[in-house]
């Protein structure tokens, strides 16, 4: 694996010299002025990759049989790099940027520019118009296989010219079982301080409270409506963002901070009653994979990777409306229902567990 930082010491994962690395930091401070300049419609991630950093010269290299690309966002590998590795390409999409102009994700609510190939110009300067079809015109005669961890993103993909032609296959995230077990909830609620006593509502993304896609405004109005009630029953957690700040409607809210570390992640997951994922858009989120994995019920909305995730009401609840008063009766539901965590656990390794996921890989890798 070719990383920009390595953060492990397994002699399989290569980090990029310091050369490389330097380029891509200035490269990343160029690419962030342009956007900031030019970017104003669509408040997602964008990223421009056409500035070239020299990666491509450390995958020739190692002269590989497969280029399993993952995420390549923040100039790691330019669009014209990725055209001249000549190893064939399987590229495992986490978004949309592999078939869209600079942009991670389409504009929200549904404005999807990369179905009509940003035919309708967006502006005196349109930076994504110009990114895509570059895209195209480097990308037409490449080697060049797709997955997709959804059923959602690779419908999207093969809405459009980019990819016409090209394999979209569709094989989840996998996760290590043996990680992310189970952790009992009396012990896991002891070691992270958390109330005994209480049903706990968990949240997690990153600045997820402030990212409007992450949906946290509806789980926000959720509550209202139940803290009338219950305020004295339940609790909510939230992880991945600052730990100062009140208590939301009542409900006493625990606020943990962001954590990078396996351990801490797994013992919020066990610790919690249910895990709300209130996302607008997404595609199969870690923080749904690492939940069913430890055994903990969730609830989405049905949008995105989440129907791939949510497959059944012993996991949790999938709500078909996109509604805060919807969301509300689905927490309710959930909470005063009697799931098994082993269910969701057994479901979660018949689904994503390592051997499984790796041979559809190898299948893919084999008919490259």
């Amino acid at each position: 694996m070719l990383v920009v930082d390595k953060y492990t010491d397994d002699d399989y994962v290569l980090e990029l010299n310091k050369l490389t690395k330097f380029r891509i930091k200035i490269l990343n401070m160029i690419s962030g002025y342009i956007l900031r300049h030019l970017i104003q419609k669509n408040p997602v991630k964008h990223s421009l990759n056409i500035f070239s950093a020299g990666v491509v010269n450390a995958i020739n290299k190692l002269n590989p049989d497969i280029v399993n690309i993952h995420w390549i966002g923040d100039n790691m590998l330019s669009i014209k790099e990725i055209s001249k590795i000549k190893s064939p390409i399987i590229w495992t999409m986490h978004d949309m940027w592999a078939f869209s102009g600079c942009e991670h994700y389409d504009s929200f609510p549904g404005i999807r520019r990369y179905e009509d190939d940003y035919n309708k110009k967006d502006g005196i300067f349109d930076l994504n118009r110009i990114i895509y079809r570059y895209k195209k015109k480097k990308w037409s005669h490449i080697n060049m296989q797709f997955v997709s961890p959804s059923r959602w993103l690779a419908e999207c993909a093969c809405r459009t010219s980019l990819i016409e032609g090209k394999r979209v296959h569709v094989i989840q995230n996998t996760i290590d079982h043996v990680v992310f077990d189970k952790v009992d909830k009396v012990c896991a609620r002891k070691l992270l301080g958390l109330p005994q006593n209480r049903k706990l509502i968990l949240f997690g993304a990153m600045s997820g409270t402030a990212d409007h896609r992450k949906g946290f405004h509806l789980l926000n109005e959720a509550l209202k409506y139940l803290s009338e009630k219950y305020a004295t029953e339940y609790g909510l957690v939230i992880f991945g963002d600052k730990k100062d700040g009140d208590d939301i409607h009542g409900f006493p809210t625990y606020r943990l901070g962001t954590f990078y570390d396996e351990l801490s992640i797994k013992l919020i997951y066990s610790a919690a009653d249910v895990y709300v994922a209130p996302s607008l858009q997404d595609n199969l989120p870690n923080t749904l994979v690492e939940s069913l994995a430890v055994g903990t019920p969730c609830i989405a909305f049905n949008i995105g990777g989440m129907p791939d995730l949510i497959i059944n009401s012993k996991l949790g609840g999938l709500v078909t409306e996109v509604d805060s008063r919807a969301l509300s009766i689905a927490i309710l539901d959930v909470l005063n229902r009697n799931i098994d965590s082993n269910i969701i656990r057994n479901i979660s390794l018949a689904e994503r567990a390592e051997d499984n996921i790796a041979h559809k890989y190898e299948d893919v890798y084999l008919n490259a």
